[in-house]
């Protein structure tokens, strides 16, 4: 069944694991359309955050590394987590090689 929320927000045809991909590889931020736009709305909502490097998206533009945002700013772990917190989901961690995961209990 999917989630009312994601399929609200139009994320139910872009699993986080995906979408956390593409931000960490930059490919996301190339295309036009939809996929940046659910981008967008998985920062927004704490469901993804900023990759580890910087990239340029679609028109030349920076988009920021997560390291380059303060903590606490949309991007972040931090932004991420206390968003997650506040609606009980499983809080993000970083891996030493940078990727984002799921913490396990």
């Amino acid at each position: 069944m999917t989630d009312p929320q994601l399929e609200a927000d139009g994320l139910d045809h872009y699993p986080a694991a995906f979408l956390q991909h593409l931000i960490d590889n930059g490919e996301g931020w190339k295309q036009q359309g939809e996929l940046p736009r659910g981008i967008n709305r998985a920062l927004e909502d704490g469901t993804c955050v900023l990759g580890p490097v910087a990239h340029h998206d679609y028109y030349n533009n920076v988009i920021p590394a997560r390291s380059d945002v303060e903590p606490g700013a949309k991007g972040s772990l931090d932004y991420a987590n206390k968003l997650r917190t506040e609606r009980g989901a499983p809080l993000l961690v970083e891996g030493e090689d940078g990727s984002i995961s799921e913490a396990t209990a």
